[in-house]
């Protein structure tokens, strides 16, 4: 029996589960508000999954959820369910990147060719984004630098901010559109998704960790919520900063 697999994607304002057989996705919901309802949402929406498809939750093997970065909220929310069931089960806990699940979403939304190079993006609030590179084997996505929490400077530049990008780049993400009006004149070849990330994009992900057996530890987990940010130049219009040093 091919393994059965609860995927739970609550790192932005939207909140989706999947139920993953084996390789197939059997069931997916989002639902995606103004603000967090996830509370009131996620429960509800895991068992009329499990129904949907005739499961219960002995049936499960696993539970894969977001590790963050993210919202707050939505994290803790995610992560405390996912423990739940995987506490009362006994089943292994996966933790996947958020910004690697929105990276699936390139592969979702069309066909996508070896060697393509794809930027995540989340939104943090004003112009800032949580980021991460990834770059398209065919069958898998691999990381070309570590989660970052970026300050998008319009006068700083490309390299500087997303130094593996290439032409073609395509960014993905709840902040994609943000990021665009951010880089509007920079003359780049990009394509921009709008998208949140999703439990149905976690499927790959999900699958090679069952496969390499890479579990959390359901008791101590916790997810990575990244507040660090990472700046250009500090902005000195007005000289202030030399003046102070000098």
């Amino acid at each position: 029996m091919s393994e059965r697999i609860l995927a739970i994607e609550t790192s932005t304002l939207s909140c989706s589960v999947a139920l993953f057989d084996g390789d197939a996705c059997i069931h997916a919901e989002q639902r995606c508000e103004e603000q967090h309802v996830h509370a009131s949402n996620l429960l509800p929406m895991i068992d009329a999954a499990l129904a949907s498809v005739g499961w219960q939750a002995s049936d499960l093997e696993a539970v894969a959820v977001c590790a963050g970065p993210g919202s707050y909220t939505g994290l803790r929310i995610g992560t405390s369910t996912a423990k739940g069931i995987c506490h009362a089960q006994g089943i292994p806990l996966i933790a996947i990147n958020s910004l690697e699940i929105q990276a699936y979403h390139a592969v979702a939304d069309g066909a996508l060719e070896a060697g393509s190079t794809v930027v995540a993006v989340m939104d943090a609030r004003r112009d800032e984004v949580y980021t991460q590179t990834f770059r398209w084997s065919g069958e898998r996505f691999d990381a070309l630098d570590e989660t970052r929490a970026l300050v998008i400077e319009s006068d700083a530049g490309v390299d500087a901010l997303f130094p593996h990008a290439t032409d073609g780049t395509i960014v993905v993400g709840d902040a994609a559109g943000k990021t665009q009006r951010l880089l509007a004149d920079k003359g780049l070849n990009w394509n921009f998704i709008v998208a949140h990330p999703t439990a149905e994009c976690a499927r790959i992900p999900a699958r090679n960790a069952w496969a390499a057996q890479r579990f959390e530890d359901v008791a101590y987990f916790t997810p990575a919520y990244l507040k660090d940010f990472q700046a250009g130049k500090p902005k000195d219009p007005l000289g202030l900063r030399k003046s102070a040093s000098a």
